[in-house]
C-alpha cells in the first residue's frame, strides 16, 4: 500500500526583493526593456553569465581610457602623436589583463589591432574637440550615488568634462557596442523610458552642484568610421525638431525630470509589499544575446520561427 503524504504548505506570498539595496542605471534599462530578464539577473541570478569577447573589449578600452585621461586630463593638440602612442600603450595593457576573456589567441589579437585603430580616430576626435573649445577631464570612471525619494541610486561616469571658458559640465559614456546612431533616436529612447543612464548621470551631478549642459554618448565600436558622438544640449524647454540622423540635438529639463520620475515608479513598483509577476519583452531582439533565453519560455519568437514552434 502507497501512502501519501500530505501536501506542502504552500508559500506565502509576497513582493519581490533585488540582491542589492541600490538600483543602478542599468538595472533599470534592463526591466524597460524586458521585465523578466530584471527578474532572472537581479531576483533570480538564474544564470552565471561568464561574458562574452565584445564585454571584454568594452572593459579593456574603458580601463585604457581612464588611464590614458589620467596623464591626458588637458588634451592639447600639440600632444596628439604622444597621445597616440600612450593610448596604444595603455591599450596594450588593459587588454592583456582581460587576455582571458577572449575565447582564442586570433580572436584576442583582433581585436587588439581593432582597438588599436579605434583608439587613432578617438585621438584625432580629442584633438579637434580640443581646438573647437578647450576642456579639462575632471572626472574617469566616477562612482555616484544618489538619493531620490528613499531609493537609492549608483553608477559611474565613464568621463566628466569641464569647458575651460564656461565652466559647464558635460557627461561622457563611452559605447563599445551597438547604440542610437542620432540625437532623435537617443532622444526617443528617454522619452520612452528605454534609457535611463544619462538622464540618472545628469541628475546626480546637478545634485553635485555641476551646471551639466551636454550629455554624450561616444562611440568606439568601429574602427573603420570617425568618431561621431550623439550628443544631447539640455535646455529649459524642448526646442524644434532635428534632422533624424542628425548627431547633435537637444533635450528638455522636462524630459529628464520625467524619466528621473519614471526611475522612482519603477522602484516603487519593484519594492511595492504585494504580490506580481514579472512580464516578457514583445521584441524578438532583446532577446537575441540574453543570457537567459533559454530559461525563458515566454520569449517573443522571431518572425521567422512564429508557425515553427
Amino acid at each position: 500500500m502507497i501512502a501519501l503524504a500530505e501536501p506542502a504548505t504552500r508559500e506565502a506570498e509576497g513582493c519581490v526583493k533585488a540582491r542589492y539595496p541600490h538600483f543602478s542605471a542599468s538595472a533599470l534599462n534592463a526591466y524597460g526593456e524586458c521585465e523578466r530578464k530584471w527578474f532572472y539577473r537581479y531576483v533570480c541570478a538564474a544564470v552565471d553569465d561568464p561574458g562574452s569577447a565584445a564585454s571584454a573589449y568594452g572593459s579593456a578600452f574603458h580601463l585604457a581610457l581612464e588611464r590614458f585621461h589620467e596623464r591626458y586630463q588637458r588634451p592639447r593638440p600639440e600632444d596628439a602623436a604622444k597621445m597616440r602612442s600612450d593610448l596604444e600603450y595603455e591599450l596594450d595593457g588593459a587588454f592583456a589583463e582581460h587576455r582571458d576573456g577572449f575565447p582564442t589567441a586570433v580572436e584576442f589579437e583582433i581585436q587588439v589591432r581593432r582597438a588599436r585603430r579605434t583608439a587613432r580616430r578617438y585621438v584625432e576626435w580629442l584633438v579637434a574637440e580640443s581646438k573647437r573649445a578647450p576642456f579639462t577631464v575632471i572626472g574617469r570612471e566616477l562612482r555616484v550615488e544618489l538619493e531620490l525619494e528613499g531609493f537609492s541610486f549608483i553608477g559611474y561616469i565613464d568621463r566628466l568634462d569641464q569647458d575651460d571658458a564656461t565652466g559647464a559640465v558635460t557627461v561622457v559614456d563611452y559605447k563599445t557596442g551597438a547604440i542610437a546612431t542620432s540625437a532623435a533616436e537617443y532622444l526617443e529612447r528617454v522619452r520612452t523610458f528605454g534609457d535611463f543612464q544619462l538622464p540618472f548621470y545628469y541628475w546626480v551631478r546637478t545634485a553635485a552642484g555641476d551646471r551639466v549642459t551636454q550629455l554624450v554618448l561616444l562611440p568606439l565600436k568601429d574602427a573603420l568610421l570617425d568618431v561621431r558622438p550623439v550628443c544631447l544640449e539640455v535646455v529649459p524647454v524642448p526646442s524644434a525638431a532635428v534632422k533624424r540622423d542628425a548627431p547633435s540635438g537637444t533635450i528638455s529639463i522636462a524630459d529628464l525630470e520625467r524619466a528621473k520620475r519614471r526611475m522612482i515608479e519603477i522602484c516603487r513598483e519593484l519594492t511595492a509589499p504585494a504580490p506580481r509577476s514579472f512580464a516578457v519583452t514583445r521584441d524578438p531582439e532583446a532577446c537575441t544575446f540574453c543570457a537567459y533565453k533559454l530559461a525563458c519560455t515566454r520569449r517573443p519568437a522571431p518572425d521567422g520561427e512564429r508557425f515553427g514552434r
